[in-house]
This record gives C-alpha cells, sequence and structure tokens, in this order.
C-alpha cells in the first residue's frame, strides 16, 4: 500500500506540473509579480500608518490565523474504482494514509509558516510581542494543523461518535478558542492546550484502528478536493475532468434579445447563447474580471493599475479565444451555408462586448481607487487601444495561427 500511495502521488504530481506549466506562463507570471509586487508596497505602505496597540489589531491575527488553518487538506488520491479494488486490501489502509498524511502535511506546515512569515510584521508593528511568544504561537499553529489532520484520517472510517463529525467544532470553534488564548493570555497556555488536542486526537485515531474503513466518504471527499484544485486550473486553461454544466441564467435574456435573429447572425446568436449558459467559459470570464477589479481596488498609484489593467484585459480575451471552436465538435455546425469571415466577424464582435464590458468595470475600480482623472483618463485610452488591438489585430492572427 505504501507503494502504491507512491506510485499514486508521482503521477498526481505529474498531473498538476502539467498544469501548472500551463498557468504559469509568461503572461501570468509577469501579471503575478506585479501583482506581489504592488501588494506588498501597498503592505508596506499600510504598515508604516499603523500605530502599537491597536485594539482591532489582535481580532485581525486571530483571524488571519483562523483562516491560514484552513489550508491544506488531506491528499488520499483515491479514485471510485478503489471501493472494489482495494476493498481486500482494507486491512493495510492505514499504510497507505499514513504516506497520504506525511505528504499532505508537509505541505499544509508549508502554508502554516508562510503565512506567520507575511503576518509577522503586522504583528511586531501593532503589537511587539516578543520573539519567544512569536514561536510559541506558530507552533501552537502547527500543532492546531496536525489535530485538523488526525480528524481528517478519523473521518474517513465508520466512527458511531457522532460529535466526532461534527467538522465545524474542530475546525473553527476549537482552534478560536485556543487562539484567542495564545493571542490575548498566554502564548504558553495555548501551546500547551495544542498540544493536548493533538495528542488526544491522535490517541484517539488509534482506537479507531479495528472499524470499518468508509470508502464512499473517502472517495467523495478526495473527488471535492480535486475538484477545487481543477476549477482553480480551469480559471487559466481548459480542464478536461471538468464537466461543463449548462445553466438557463434567464436574468440575461434581455441581453441575448439584443440579437436579432437573422441569417448574418447565427454565430452570434449561437456564440452568444454558449457564453452566457456555458459554465466552464462564463465562470472564467466572470471570475477573472471580479479578480481584476478586486486587486485594481487595492492597487494605488499611476502607472501600476493601469499596467494591472491592461494585463487582466489581455488575460481574459487571451482565454476567451479558445471558445471561438466550442462548437466544432457538433456536426451540424458545419452544414451552416455561411462563410468562414462571418464566422470570425461574429466572434469578433462577441469579443468585443465582453472586452468592453471588462474595460469599463475595471475602469471604474480604477478611479475608485485613485480618485483621479488623470489616472482615469490614461487608463480609458490604454484601454479603448488595447481591444481595438485585440480584436482587430491579435484575434484574427490567433485564429490563422491555429489553422
Amino acid at each position: 500500500m505504501n507503494n502504491l500511495y507512491r506510485q499514486r502521488l508521482s503521477s498526481h504530481l505529474k498531473e498538476m506540473f502539467k498544469y501548472l506549466r500551463l498557468v504559469f506562463n509568461d503572461h501570468f507570471v509577469f501579471a503575478l509579480l506585479i501583482f506581489i509586487g504592488g501588494l506588498g508596497l501597498a503592505y508596506s505602505n499600510g504598515l508604516k500608518v499603523l500605530q502599537p496597540h491597536l485594539w482591532w489589531a489582535k481580532p485581525v491575527i486571530v483571524v488571519v490565523l483562523l483562516l491560514v488553518l484552513q489550508l491544506g487538506r488531506l491528499a488520499t488520491l483515491f479514485q471510485d474504482a478503489d471501493v472494489v479494488f482495494l476493498l481486500p486490501k482494507e486491512a493495510e489502509v492505514r499504510q497507505y494514509l499514513k504516506g497520504a498524511r506525511l505528504y499532505s502535511e508537509g505541505l499544509a506546515f508549508i502554508y502554516e509558516l508562510f503565512g506567520m512569515f507575511v503576518l509577522l510584521p503586522f504583528i511586531q508593528v501593532t503589537d511587539a510581542m516578543p520573539i519567544f511568544d512569536l514561536a510559541l504561537i506558530a507552533v501552537t499553529q502547527l500543532l492546531l494543523k496536525d489535530s485538523l489532520f488526525s480528524l481528517a484520517v478519523i473521518r474517513r472510517f465508520q466512527v458511531k461518535s457522532g460529535w466526532l463529525k461534527q467538522a465545524f467544532w474542530f475546525k473553527w470553534i476549537v482552534p478560536l478558542m485556543i487562539l484567542l488564548v495564545s493571542v490575548y493570555a498566554l502564548p504558553v497556555l495555548g501551546t500547551l492546550l495544542g498540544l493536548i488536542l493533538a495528542i488526544s486526537l491522535r490517541v484517539m485515531d488509534k482506537r479507531y484502528d479495528a472499524v470499518p474503513f468508509d470508502w464512499w466518504q473517502s472517495i467523495s471527499l478526495e473527488n471535492n478536493r480535486m475538484m477545487g484544485v481543477y476549477r482553480f486550473f480551469n480559471l487559466f486553461t481548459n480542464v478536461p475532468m471538468l464537466k461543463g454544466v449548462a445553466k438557463r441564467r434567464r436574468y440575461l435574456d434581455w441581453l441575448l434579445n439584443m440579437v436579432k435573429v437573422t441569417s448574418k447572425n447565427t454565430y452570434l446568436y449561437l456564440y452568444s447563447r454558449g457564453i452566457v449558459r456555458s459554465g466552464e467559459f462564463s465562470g472564467l470570464y466572470s471570475r477573472l474580471t471580479l479578480l481584476g477589479m478586486i486587486l485594481l481596488y487595492f492597487v494605488r498609484g499611476t502607472w501600476l493599475p493601469i499596467a494591472l489593467a491592461a494585463l487582466f484585459l489581455y488575460l481574459i480575451g487571451f482565454q476567451l479565444i479558445p471558445f471561438y471552436w466550442q462548437f466544432d465538435d457538433i456536426v451540424f455546425t458545419h452544414l451552416y451555408p455561411i462563410a468562414e469571415k462571418q464566422r470570425v466577424a461574429s466572434f469578433r464582435r462577441l469579443m468585443f462586448s465582453l472586452t468592453g464590458i471588462t474595460a469599463i468595470l475595471f475602469l471604474v475600480m480604477v478611479f475608485l481607487a485613485n480618485r483621479s482623472f488623470q489616472v482615469g483618463l490614461i487608463a480609458l485610452v490604454v484601454e479603448l487601444v488595447e481591444v481595438f488591438v485585440m480584436v482587430q489585430y491579435y484575434l484574427p492572427l490567433r485564429l490563422r495561427k491555429k489553422k
């Protein structure tokens, strides 16, 4: 069973690296560097105006630590067929879970320490804790994360104790109480409570060695975890494992009714309804637009928000281009007596509408964040030029290369 997990982990990592190469392309890395730089600059400038002993500093520390604690889940890598083929090996499933926990918890500890590292300047400015107390809080955070992994393992067995299956208490309430003790009272006491909780759950986990394994529950939890990973990758590239679900979205009918039902608008009619009702591309478009708006609201300056808006606008347009071939697998579309130029023109109209809406939303965010007509005017000119160049020249070039 140990070899089985190692084999699956190796295959899983190869798949993840394949998608990461697609996600972290040159354009996204450039945008990410600008975003991290802007965020770091905003964080640094924000720290300069803070005063020691702010009343809201400790609540922020507790909330951030609690949220970071939720990062990282148990990656069992179970598959649907395991309920049949691994059933004879159920007695050895503990060995399999040991490897899964070692990998998952090691990765989660990196998240926790990184979160603590990012929060450290804020703590030092607003509270000025001794280094020893900060180290104890970090240890407490790791102990709490270890407790959550023990609970995750227990939940994958057919446990009769209902209170153990109430994840809300162990994921939110108990860690909140321990973190409050660590931050508001004595960090040593918080570490002691975290240690007691971690040891108790590990001992409790050992008591369920003879309990039957819940295959359906474990497979369902793993499938949900992987769907979350695939949805993230789907923000940047097509993921075959995600099945798009068409949704009616009746509240957008007024937009679709703007397309007149004529022979000239055949593909525009098809593309407009496809983009609105497609769960994959509409979700990709809306999530990237919303993410860009949030980032632009918190970025200040003259050229940085303009560059960030231009980059996100390009990323959105770049990710929408594959929608041009969305209906090629439907044989009836090849029977349309419509020239290719007309199809390209329809898709260009769709791209112009979508990128134009995004450009307007980005412009509003840039103006709200900077309150400067000069920055807003520059952003308007840059976005107009970018939308025109992308739709008029870049899109036809990409379509010709694909052929």
